[in-house]
Parts: structure tokens; sequence; C-alpha cells
């Protein structure tokens, strides 16, 4: 319990560092995926012009598409870095996982703004839907990338641990306490036998 309050813990810390720093730089990511989308938009047939300045916008056939305050949209990124940071593994994993995380969650990003185009001024019902599903799982991506890459991390902390239970006899401790007395102690009688009895009385779980 303690582990899984400390993540819980670290996790909350590093999200609202993170989301402050977003704050600022998630303009410059808007604008790196803005200037990635756009050749990407030009193949696809839709000429658009980019123009970044107060305001960072999209000009197509007259019409306007901006995407100024779209940082908070892609705020997705934020949560997955903290989850990443607040996992105790190896820092080298930590990079590792982080440079496989977030290229997909950029690409995702990158699908979203293009679907954008087709939708409005195609009426693509593909689309429709790529922009609807990325809708429902914006906030669901991070932490299903997170499980994907700490699985063991994850299970491990999720999974019921034995308990352990200390011998009446010898003073061993281990979790296979039945099993121990058994056979290390199986010819004990008298007052060492009824410290037995008295340890399984004490613990009626073993006895299932």
């Amino acid at each position: 319990m303690r582990d899984k309050l400390l993540f819980v813990g670290k996790f909350f810390v590093f999200s609202t560092i993170l989301f402050l720093v977003w704050i600022i730089l998630g303009r410059y990511y808007l604008v790196f995926l803005a200037y990635t989308a756009t050749p990407l938009l030009h193949l696809m047939g839709y000429s658009v012009e980019l123009i970044v300045q107060t305001d960072i916008i999209f000009l197509y056939k007259g019409a306007e598409l901006g995407i100024t305050h779209a940082q908070l949209t892609n705020y997705n990124i934020i949560p997955f870095i903290a989850l990443i940071l607040a996992t105790p593994i190896p820092l080298r994993k930590m990079a590792h996982h982080l440079l496989i995380g977030i290229p997909i969650l950029f690409c995702f990003h990158l699908l979203n703004l293009i679907a954008h185009f087709p939708l409005y001024f195609d009426g693509n019902t593909v689309a429709s839907f790529l922009i609807s599903f990325s809708a429902v799982t914006r906030m669901l991506l991070p932490f299903l990338l997170w499980f994907a890459l700490c699985y063991e991390y994850v299970l491990s902390s999720f999974r019921s641990k034995k308990k352990k239970y200390r011998c009446p006899l010898c003073g061993k401790e281990t979790t296979g306490i039945m099993m121990h007395i058994n056979d290390a102690h199986a010819d004990c009688i008298g007052a060492q036998q009824k410290e037995i009895e008295q340890f399984k009385r004490k613990y009626p779980e073993l006895m299932h």
C-alpha cells in the first residue's frame, strides 16, 4: 500500500509541474505540430497556408482553421510523461519508454489535426470517426501506453502478495508456513505440539 501511495503522490507532483511547464511550452509544440502537418496536407490535396503569429491559423479556400489554444487538447502527453517518471524503474528504461510513447502520442495528435480538413471541407465519414474516436480515447491513451510499456511494474504492484507467517517453534518467517511446520517439526510432541495447535487456532485461514 505504501508503494502505491508513493506512486500516486509522485504522479500528482510530476503532473502539476509538467502542466505548469506545458502552459508555456505547449504553444511551441502546436507550432511544430502545425509545420509537420502542412506538407502532409499538401500531399492530400489541401493546399493550406500556415500563418504563425499571435495566432496559429491554417488558411484554405478562404476559410480559417485556428489551433492557437489547442495545447489543452493535446494535454494527454503530460499525464503519460508523469506516469513514466513516477514509475520506479531505471532511468534507462524511463528514457526508452518516453522515446516510444511520445512519438506515438505526437502521431495521434497529428492524425487528429489532419482529419479536420477532410471532415470540414469534404464531410468525410472516416475523418469524422477518427475525430470522434480521438475525443473518446484522448485521456485513456496515455494510461494504455503506460500499461503497455510498464506492464511488469503494474502487474507486480496490483498482484496480491502472499502473507508471511512466523513459525511458533523456530521463528522462521515464510509464506509456506504449514509446509515448513509439517517438514521441520513433524515429530514434535508435548508443549511444542500445543504451540502448533494454538498457532493454527490463531490463523484459521491456514487450514483452508
